[in-house]
C-alpha cells in the first residue's frame, strides 16, 4: 500500500504544478497579486491529496477482486522475420560507440556520433520485425500486480531516497543562473505580482534583462508565494525546502519509470542510475540533477521528465488491458504535466515537441492511437506557452542565438571523461533492446535515436530558426533518459526476469509461440553471460571515470560539501547583505561584484548596480546608464586600476547610487577616497565592507 500511496502522492505533485501554473498565468496576464492564487493552491492540493489518500485506502485489496479485474484484449504474437544482419550491424556499431566514447576526441566524434545513430537505429528495426514491441497482454496483469513489489525492495528505494535527499542539502554549489531565478521569487514574496519588467536593476522600470519575453516558468513564484505565506526568506523556499522535496521526488519519479519499463529487476535499474548521476560531476547530466535541484529546468528534467514517459507506457498498458479507468487516468496526467512542464521551464517549448516526435514513431512501431493521443495531450501546454512567447514577446534578449555545435553540445551533455562517456553512448546505442517488451522498448528505443539524431547537421539550426533557442538546444539529449537507461544496461544480467511469461493457454496456440519462448531461453541465456560479462567493465568504468558530483561539479563556483544546510550561495556575503538589509536600503547601491549578486537574491527593497555583468548587456536604457553600471562595476571590485574621480563621480550621480561600499581588496583605500571625493560620507564598517552613504544635495 506504501508504494501505491506515494506513486499517487506524486500524481497529486504533477496536477498540484499544473494548477498553479494555470493561476500564474491568470496572475501574469492580469498583475493580480498572487497571495489569493496561493492559498487556492493550497487548499485545492490538500483536498487532491486527502481525495487521492482515501482512494488508495479504499482499493488496496482491489487487486486480489477478480470481480474488478479487467478483461486482457488478444494480441498476436507471431514472429516475424527479422534480418539478423539488423542485429549484427547494431551491436557493432555499439561497440564503436563504445570505443569512440574511450577515444572522444573531435577528430573522432563524427564518426562515433554515426556509430550511435545507426545502432540505435538498426536495433530499433529489429526489434519491430522481431515482434519485440508486440508485447503479450495476457500476462499483464500479472506485471501490474509485481509492480506493487515487494517490502524489501520499497525498503532499498527509499534507504537511497532518503541518502540523496540528505546529500542535496550538504553540496553547495553557487550557481550563475540563480540572481535571476532566485530575485523572482523574491519579489513575487515582497509584492506579490508575477512581473513582466526588471526587478533585478529596478522595480520594475526596465525591461526584463533575461529573454526579452514573457516569463512563462510559474514555479520561481511559487516559492515567492509560500514564502510569503509561511513567512520564511525565498531563499530559505528555494535552497532548503525546495531543493529535498524535489530530490525525493524525482527519486520516486525514477524509481516509478524504471518498474515500467523493467518491472522484475527494477531496484538494481534504480540503484545503478542514481549511483550513475551521483558520478556524473564532469557533465551536464550530473549538473543537472541534486547540485541544482532548486531549479525549474532540473526539475523538469529529473522529475517531470521520467514521469511522463512512465504516464506513456501505463497509457499503453491499460489501452491494451482495456483498462479504461486508468487509460483515463494517464491521459488526464500526460495533460497536466504539459502544463507543468512550461511552468518548469521554458524549454519545454522545444522539448516537449521533440519528445511529441518520439511518440509519434513509437505509436507507428506498437500500431497505437491512443498513445499517439497521449503524446497530443501532453505537448498542448508546451506549444500554446511557445505561441504566447512569440505572440507577446520582442525579441530573445542580447546573447547570440547561434546553437552550439554538436560535438560542443555532447561534451556539455555527457563530460569528456571516456569510462562515463562510453557508458552513456552504449545505453544510448543499445536502447531498443533494454526495456520489456511492448511500448516500453519502442519507448527508450525512440528517445535514444530522437535524442540523439537531432544533433544532425542543420537540425539545431532548423529548431533556432524557429524558436530562437539557440543557446539552449545543447539540452536535447535530456529527451532520452540516459540514467535509466544506463541502469538498465548495468542491470542487464537480471534481464531475464523481464520477459513475458507464458501461459497454458499460450502454449496450445498454432503459431510457433512454444517454439519463441525456447529461443528467448537460449537467447536470455547468451545474453546475461554477455551482460556478467560487461557489468565488470561498467565497474571498472564507474571506479576509473567517476567524477562525484560533491566534488567535481561546477557551473559558476566550486562545489563544497558544508557542515550543516545552507542557502546555496556565496555565504560570506550574504552574511554582510543581511546585515545592510537591516539598515533599510532602498534605491541603487554600489557593492563589491560577489555581494552584489547576493542582494538581489535577498531582498528587492533596493537594487544593485550590477547583479550579474552578463546581463547589462540585455537592457534597454540609456547608453550613459549602461556605460556607468560597467565603470562602476570594475571600480566595485577594488583591483584597480581606476578611472578618473571624477567620471566615477559622473557614474554614481548617473545611476542616483545611495550607498558605495568595498570589500577588503587590495586597493581598498583607494576606493574609499574615490566614493568620498565623489561627496560620500558618514564611513562605517558593515561586516567585511566598508561603505560611504550619499549626502543629500551633494555636488
Amino acid at each position: 500500500m506504501l508504494r501505491r500511496l506515494l506513486d499517487a502522492l506524486l500524481d497529486c505533485a504533477v496536477v498540484s504544478f499544473a494548477l498553479w501554473t494555470l493561476l500564474y498565468c491568470l496572475g501574469l496576464a492580469t498583475q493580480w497579486s498572487l497571495f489569493p492564487s496561493g492559498w487556492l493552491w493550497l487548499a485545492a492540493t490538500a483536498a487532491l491529496v486527502a481525495w487521492q489518500v482515501v482512494a488508495v485506502w479504499r482499493s488496496q485489496y482491489e487487486l486480489d477482486d477478480d470481480l474488478d479485474r479487467p478483461e486482457p484484449v488478444a494480441v498476436d504474437r507471431v514472429r516475424r522475420a527479422a534480418p539478423g544482419a539488423l542485429l549484427v550491424a547494431g551491436l557493432v556499431g555499439t561497440a564503436v560507440a563504445a570505443v569512440g566514447g574511450v577515444v572522444w576526441t573531435a577528430g573522432t566524434f563524427r564518426f562515433t556520433w554515426l556509430a550511435t545513430v545507426a545502432a540505435t537505429a538498426c536495433l530499433l528495426l529489429w526489434s519491430y520485425l522481431n515482434g519485440r514491441y508486440q508485447a503479450p497482454t495476457a500476462d499483464a496483469w500479472t506485471r501490474a500486480k509485481e509492480e506493487h513489489g515487494s517490502a524489501w525492495d520499497d525498503a532499498v528505494v527509499l534507504g537511497v531516497l532518503a541518502l540523496t535527499t540528505v546529500a542535496s542539502l550538504f553540496i553547495h554549489l553557487a550557481d550563475t543562473d540563480d540572481p535571476y531565478y532566485v530575485n523572482r521569487s523574491v519579489w513575487v514574496a515582497e509584492h506579490g505580482n508575477a512581473a513582466t519588467l526588471d526587478t533585478m536593476f529596478s522595480p520594475e522600470v526596465l525591461n526584463s534583462p533575461y529573454g526579452g519575453g514573457v516569463p512563462i516558468a510559474s514555479i520561481e513564484s511559487l516559492f515567492g508565494v509560500i514564502a510569503h505565506m509561511t513567512g520564511l526568506h525565498a531563499g530559505t523556499v528555494t535552497y532548503l525546502v525546495a531543493t529535498p522535496v524535489f530530490t525525493a521526488l524525482s527519486v520516486w519519479a525514477i524509481w516509478r519509470l524504471v518498474r515500467r519499463w523493467a518491472p522484475r529487476r527494477a531496484v538494481w535499474v534504480l540503484v545503478a542510475a542514481i549511483a550513475f548521476l551521483m558520478l556524473s560531476g564532469d557533465s551536464m547530466l550530473g549538473n543537472f540533477w541534486i547540485v541544482r535541484m532548486w531549479q525549474g529546468k532540473v526539475m523538469a528534467v529529473t522529475f517531470l521528465m521520467p514521469l511522463i514517459w512512465a504516464y506513456l507506457t501505463a497509457l499503453h498498458d491499460a489501452d491494451r488491458l482495456g483498462d479504461r479507468r486508468q487509460r483515463n487516468r494517464a491521459l488526464a496526467l500526460l495533460l497536466a504535466s504539459g502544463v507543468a512542464f512550461f511552468g518548469f521551464t521554458p524549454t519545454a517549448v522545444v522539448w516537449g515537441p521533440v519528445m511529441f516526435g518520439v511518440v509519434v514513431l513509437v505509436a507507428a512501431l506498437v500500431r497505437s492511437r491512443t498513445l499517439l493521443l497521449g503524446g497530443g495531450l501532453m505537448v498542448v501546454g508546451p506549444v500554446v506557452s511557445g505561441l504566447a512567447v512569440i505572440a507577446f514577446s520582442t525579441d530573445v534578449g542580447g546573447e547570440d542565438p547561434t546553437a552550439l555545435p554538436a560535438r560542443a553540445s555532447f561534451v556539455r551533455m555527457l563530460g569528456e571523461v571516456g569510462p562515463m562517456v562510453a557508458l552513456a553512448l552504449v545505453a544510448l546505442a543499445a536502447a531498443p533492446l533494454l526495456a520489456r517488451r511492448g511500448a516500453a522498448g519502442a519507448l527508450a528505443g525512440a528517445s535514444a535515436l530522437v535524442g540523439v539524431l537531432v544533433y544532425a547537421p542543420g537540425v539545431l539550426d532548423l529548431i533556432n530558426a524557429v524558436t530562437g533557442s539557440g543557446p539552449i538546444l545543447w539540452r536535447m539529449l535530456y529527451v532520452a533518459p540516459v540514467p535509466v537507461l544506463v541502469g538498465l544496461l548495468v542491470a542487464l544480467p537480471w534481464a531475464k526476469g523481464d520477459r513475458p511469461r507464458t501461459t497454458e493457454a499460450e502454449a496450445d496456440e498454432p503459431n510457433g509461440v512454444r517454439g519463441d519462448v525456447r529461443s528467448d531461453e537460449r537467447s536470455d541465456t547468451l545474453r546475461r553471460a554477455g551482460a556478467l560479462a560487461g557489468l565488470a567493465a561498467v565497474v571498472v568504468g564507474f571506479a576509473l571515470g567517476g567524477r562525484p558530483v560533491w566534488s567535481y561539479t561546477g557551473h559558476g563556483g566550486p562545489v563544497t560539501v558544508s557542515e550543516r544546510p545552507e542557502w546555496k550561495l556565496d555565504t560570506e556575503a550574504l552574511a554582510d547583505v543581511e546585515l545592510l538589509a537591516d539598515r533599510d536600503l532602498s534605491g541603487t547601491v554600489l557593492l563589491p561584484p560577489r555581494w552584489m549578486k547576493v542582494l538581489t537574491m535577498y531582498t528587492t527593497e533596493a537594487f544593485p548596480v550590477v547583479p550579474r555583468e552578463w546581463f547589462i548587456q540585455n537592457m534597454e536604457e540609456p547608453l550613459a546608464s549602461t556605460q556607468a553600471r560597467r565603470m562602476l562595476y570594475e571600480v566595485a571590485d577594488g583591483k584597480g586600476p581606476f578611472p578618473s574621480e571624477g567620471n566615477v563621480a559622473k557614474a554614481l550621480e548617473q545611476l542616483e547610487v545611495t550607498l558605495a561600499c568595498v570589500g577588503q581588496a587590495k586597493d581598498a583605500d583607494r576606493v574609499v577616497e574615490i566614493y568620498a571625493a565623489a561627496g560620500y560620507r558618514n564611513q562605517e564598517t558593515i561586516g567585511s565592507l566598508t561603505c560611504l552613504w550619499s549626502v543629500p544635495g551633494r555636488s
